[in-house]
Protein backbone atom coordinates (compact mmCIF):
# COMPACT_ATOMS: atom_id res chain seq x y z
CA UNK A 1 0.00 0.00 0.00
CA UNK A 2 2.80 2.43 0.84
CA UNK A 3 4.33 1.77 -2.57
CA UNK A 4 1.02 2.49 -4.32
CA UNK A 5 0.53 5.66 -2.27
CA UNK A 6 4.01 6.82 -3.20
CA UNK A 7 3.31 6.34 -6.89
CA UNK A 8 0.04 8.28 -6.68
CA UNK A 9 1.73 11.06 -4.70
CA UNK A 10 4.57 11.37 -7.22
CA UNK A 11 2.08 11.43 -10.10
CA UNK A 12 0.09 14.20 -8.46
CA UNK A 13 3.25 16.22 -7.92
CA UNK A 14 4.13 15.78 -11.60
CA UNK A 15 0.68 16.95 -12.69
CA UNK A 16 0.93 20.01 -10.42
CA UNK A 17 4.36 20.82 -11.81
CA UNK A 18 3.12 20.63 -15.41
CA UNK A 19 0.07 22.77 -14.56
CA UNK A 20 2.31 25.28 -12.84
CA UNK A 21 4.60 25.49 -15.89
CA UNK A 22 1.66 26.06 -18.21
CA UNK A 23 0.31 28.84 -15.99
CA UNK A 24 3.73 30.46 -15.84
CA UNK A 25 4.05 30.32 -19.63
CA UNK A 26 0.67 32.01 -20.08
CA UNK A 27 1.70 34.80 -17.71
CA UNK A 28 5.19 35.31 -19.12
CA UNK A 29 4.36 35.63 -22.81
CA UNK A 30 3.56 39.12 -24.10
CA UNK A 31 2.11 40.13 -27.45
CA UNK A 32 2.75 43.15 -29.66
CA UNK A 33 -0.69 43.72 -31.22
CA UNK A 34 -0.50 47.44 -32.19
CA UNK A 35 -3.90 48.16 -30.65
CA UNK A 36 -2.45 50.89 -28.41
CA UNK A 37 -1.50 52.97 -31.47
CA UNK A 38 -3.75 55.83 -32.51
CA UNK A 39 -4.38 55.52 -36.24
CA UNK A 40 -4.75 58.83 -38.13
CA UNK A 41 -8.01 59.64 -39.92
CA UNK A 42 -6.50 58.48 -43.21
CA UNK A 43 -6.42 54.95 -41.80
CA UNK A 44 -2.64 54.66 -41.67
CA UNK A 45 0.60 56.21 -40.41
CA UNK A 46 3.49 56.21 -42.90
CA UNK A 47 6.08 58.39 -41.18
CA UNK A 48 5.17 61.67 -42.87
CA UNK A 49 5.46 63.40 -39.48
CA UNK A 50 9.22 62.60 -39.59
CA UNK A 51 9.19 60.82 -36.22
CA UNK A 52 11.25 58.01 -37.70
CA UNK A 53 9.70 55.23 -35.63
CA UNK A 54 6.77 54.12 -33.50
CA UNK A 55 6.66 51.93 -30.40
CA UNK A 56 4.15 49.20 -29.63
CA UNK A 57 4.33 47.27 -26.36
CA UNK A 58 8.06 46.50 -25.98
CA UNK A 59 9.20 46.97 -29.57
CA UNK A 60 10.29 49.96 -31.66
CA UNK A 61 9.56 49.88 -35.39
CA UNK A 62 11.75 52.07 -37.57
CA UNK A 63 10.58 54.07 -40.56
CA UNK A 64 12.19 56.17 -43.27
CA UNK A 65 10.15 58.88 -45.00
CA UNK A 66 11.23 60.89 -48.04
CA UNK A 67 9.30 64.17 -48.03
CA UNK A 68 10.46 65.09 -51.54
CA UNK A 69 9.00 61.91 -53.02
CA UNK A 70 6.30 61.42 -50.35
CA UNK A 71 7.51 57.84 -50.08
CA UNK A 72 8.27 55.61 -47.11
CA UNK A 73 10.05 52.38 -46.25
CA UNK A 74 10.46 50.19 -43.19
CA UNK A 75 7.41 49.98 -40.97
CA UNK A 76 4.11 51.81 -41.04
CA UNK A 77 0.87 50.94 -39.24
CA UNK A 78 -2.76 50.92 -40.30
CA UNK A 79 -6.26 49.55 -39.79
CA UNK A 80 -7.40 49.57 -43.41
CA UNK A 81 -9.22 46.50 -44.72
CA UNK A 82 -10.13 47.35 -48.31
CA UNK A 83 -9.53 43.89 -49.76
CA UNK A 84 -11.01 44.58 -53.20
CA UNK A 85 -9.31 47.70 -54.58
CA UNK A 86 -6.22 46.86 -56.64
CA UNK A 87 -3.19 49.07 -57.09
CA UNK A 88 -0.51 51.01 -55.29
CA UNK A 89 -2.97 53.51 -53.80
CA UNK A 90 -4.25 50.70 -51.56
CA UNK A 91 -0.86 49.79 -50.11
CA UNK A 92 -1.97 50.08 -46.46
CA UNK A 93 -4.79 47.51 -46.52
CA UNK A 94 -4.55 43.89 -45.42
CA UNK A 95 -6.25 41.46 -47.80
CA UNK A 96 -7.95 39.43 -45.04
CA UNK A 97 -11.65 40.47 -45.10
CA UNK A 98 -12.04 39.39 -41.47
CA UNK A 99 -9.60 42.03 -40.22
CA UNK A 100 -12.25 44.78 -39.77
CA UNK A 101 -10.79 47.55 -37.51
CA UNK A 102 -7.82 45.62 -36.14
CA UNK A 103 -4.51 47.56 -36.10
CA UNK A 104 -1.44 46.02 -37.75
CA UNK A 105 1.98 46.97 -39.10
CA UNK A 106 2.99 47.04 -42.77
CA UNK A 107 6.57 46.41 -43.85
CA UNK A 108 8.15 47.66 -47.07
CA UNK A 109 11.92 47.28 -47.54
CA UNK A 110 14.39 50.12 -47.92
CA UNK A 111 16.79 50.24 -50.85
CA UNK A 112 19.38 51.79 -48.53
CA UNK A 113 19.71 48.81 -46.17
CA UNK A 114 17.82 46.86 -43.55
CA UNK A 115 15.24 48.55 -41.32
CA UNK A 116 14.47 46.77 -38.07
CA UNK A 117 11.83 46.12 -35.46
CA UNK A 118 13.77 46.11 -32.20
CA UNK A 119 13.05 45.38 -28.55
CA UNK A 120 13.47 48.62 -26.61
CA UNK A 121 15.47 46.86 -23.89
CA UNK A 122 19.05 46.05 -24.84
CA UNK A 123 18.33 42.40 -24.19
CA UNK A 124 17.50 39.30 -26.19
CA UNK A 125 14.01 37.85 -26.38
CA UNK A 126 12.54 34.60 -27.69
CA UNK A 127 9.82 35.26 -30.26
CA UNK A 128 7.34 32.42 -30.16
CA UNK A 129 5.24 33.42 -33.17
CA UNK A 130 4.11 36.19 -35.50
CA UNK A 131 1.00 36.68 -37.65
CA UNK A 132 1.56 37.51 -41.33
CA UNK A 133 -0.73 38.28 -44.26
CA UNK A 134 -0.40 39.74 -47.73
CA UNK A 135 -1.33 43.36 -48.27
CA UNK A 136 -4.22 43.91 -50.66
CA UNK A 137 -1.88 45.54 -53.17
CA UNK A 138 0.44 42.53 -53.22
CA UNK A 139 -2.30 39.90 -52.95
CA UNK A 140 -4.41 41.17 -55.84
CA UNK A 141 -1.29 41.68 -57.97
CA UNK A 142 -0.31 38.06 -57.36
CA UNK A 143 -3.82 36.94 -58.26
CA UNK A 144 -4.44 39.05 -61.35
CA UNK A 145 -1.13 40.55 -62.44
CA UNK A 146 -0.76 44.10 -63.77
CA UNK A 147 1.32 46.10 -66.26
CA UNK A 148 4.53 45.35 -64.34
CA UNK A 149 3.88 42.02 -62.60
CA UNK A 150 2.73 38.67 -63.89
CA UNK A 151 -0.34 36.81 -62.77
CA UNK A 152 0.95 33.93 -60.65
CA UNK A 153 0.50 30.62 -62.37
CA UNK A 154 0.51 32.36 -65.75
CA UNK A 155 -2.24 32.12 -68.34
CA UNK A 156 -2.43 28.33 -67.95
CA UNK A 157 -2.23 28.36 -64.15
CA UNK A 158 0.71 25.95 -64.21
CA UNK A 159 3.71 28.31 -63.98
CA UNK A 160 5.66 27.37 -60.79
CA UNK A 161 5.62 30.88 -59.31
CA UNK A 162 6.41 31.76 -55.72
CA UNK A 163 6.74 34.78 -53.44
CA UNK A 164 8.29 34.56 -50.00
CA UNK A 165 9.50 36.67 -47.11
CA UNK A 166 12.49 35.73 -44.98
CA UNK A 167 12.45 36.87 -41.36
CA UNK A 168 15.97 37.47 -40.09
CA UNK A 169 16.79 37.68 -36.38
CA UNK A 170 19.75 39.48 -34.77
CA UNK A 171 20.94 39.50 -31.17
CA UNK A 172 21.83 42.59 -29.10
CA UNK A 173 25.36 42.50 -30.56
CA UNK A 174 23.87 42.85 -34.06
CA UNK A 175 24.92 39.30 -34.96
CA UNK A 176 22.53 37.38 -37.19
CA UNK A 177 21.38 34.33 -35.24
CA UNK A 178 18.64 32.81 -37.38
CA UNK A 179 16.13 33.12 -40.21
CA UNK A 180 12.72 31.78 -41.18
CA UNK A 181 11.30 31.56 -44.71
CA UNK A 182 7.57 32.03 -45.21
CA UNK A 183 5.83 31.63 -48.57
CA UNK A 184 3.22 34.34 -49.14
CA UNK A 185 2.28 32.64 -52.42
CA UNK A 186 3.30 29.24 -53.76
CA UNK A 187 2.37 27.78 -57.15
CA UNK A 188 5.16 25.21 -57.37
CA UNK A 189 3.04 22.12 -56.82
CA UNK A 190 2.27 19.83 -59.77
CA UNK A 191 -1.31 19.83 -58.43
CA UNK A 192 -2.81 23.26 -59.14
CA UNK A 193 -5.39 22.74 -56.38
CA UNK A 194 -2.53 23.13 -53.89
CA UNK A 195 -1.47 26.54 -55.24
CA UNK A 196 -2.17 29.35 -52.81
CA UNK A 197 -1.86 33.05 -52.05
CA UNK A 198 -1.98 33.95 -48.34
CA UNK A 199 -5.22 35.92 -47.88
CA UNK A 200 -5.81 35.23 -44.17
CA UNK A 201 -3.79 36.11 -41.11
CA UNK A 202 -1.43 33.18 -40.67
CA UNK A 203 0.50 32.39 -37.48
CA UNK A 204 4.16 31.55 -38.10
CA UNK A 205 6.34 29.78 -35.52
CA UNK A 206 9.51 31.80 -34.93
CA UNK A 207 10.91 29.85 -31.98
CA UNK A 208 13.71 28.55 -34.23
CA UNK A 209 15.22 32.05 -34.42
CA UNK A 210 16.51 31.64 -30.88
CA UNK A 211 17.39 34.70 -28.80
CA UNK A 212 16.94 37.93 -30.74
CA UNK A 213 16.92 41.66 -30.07
CA UNK A 214 15.65 42.71 -33.49
CA UNK A 215 14.13 41.34 -36.66
CA UNK A 216 13.78 42.45 -40.26
CA UNK A 217 12.20 41.11 -43.43
CA UNK A 218 13.61 40.35 -46.89
CA UNK A 219 11.65 39.38 -49.99
CA UNK A 220 12.29 37.11 -52.96
CA UNK A 221 10.10 36.10 -55.88
CA UNK A 222 10.06 34.02 -59.04
CA UNK A 223 8.83 37.16 -60.83
CA UNK A 224 12.00 39.22 -61.22
CA UNK A 225 13.41 41.45 -63.93
CA UNK A 226 16.37 43.66 -64.74
CA UNK A 227 15.61 45.90 -61.76
CA UNK A 228 14.88 43.16 -59.25
CA UNK A 229 11.59 41.82 -57.90
CA UNK A 230 8.47 42.78 -59.85
CA UNK A 231 6.10 41.56 -57.14
CA UNK A 232 5.04 44.33 -54.69
CA UNK A 233 7.26 43.72 -51.66
CA UNK A 234 4.85 44.26 -48.78
CA UNK A 235 3.84 42.14 -45.81
CA UNK A 236 1.34 42.85 -43.04
CA UNK A 237 2.44 42.00 -39.50
CA UNK A 238 0.55 41.46 -36.24
CA UNK A 239 0.57 39.64 -32.89
CA UNK A 240 4.28 39.21 -32.21
CA UNK A 241 4.30 36.84 -29.24
CA UNK A 242 7.50 36.88 -27.19
CA UNK A 243 9.14 36.24 -23.83
CA UNK A 244 12.44 37.47 -22.40
CA UNK A 245 15.19 34.95 -23.12
CA UNK A 246 16.58 33.03 -20.16
CA UNK A 247 20.30 33.70 -19.69
CA UNK A 248 22.26 30.69 -18.47
CA UNK A 249 24.28 31.36 -15.29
Amino acid sequence: MRSLFSLVFVSLLGMLAVTSCHKKEEIDYQTVDFESLVVPAAGYWNGSDAKGSFTATNMKFYNEYNSAWKSWSGFSYAEKNDFTTAGFENEFSVIDPANKTNNFAVFYPSFGGDIFAQFVDNADFSIQSIDLCNSTYAGLTLKNGNAFCKKFGGTTGTDPDWFKVTINGYDHNNIKVGSKEVYLADFRSSETAKDYIVTKWTTVDLSSLGKVNKITFAFSSSDTGAYGINTPTYVCVDNIKYVEAIVAL
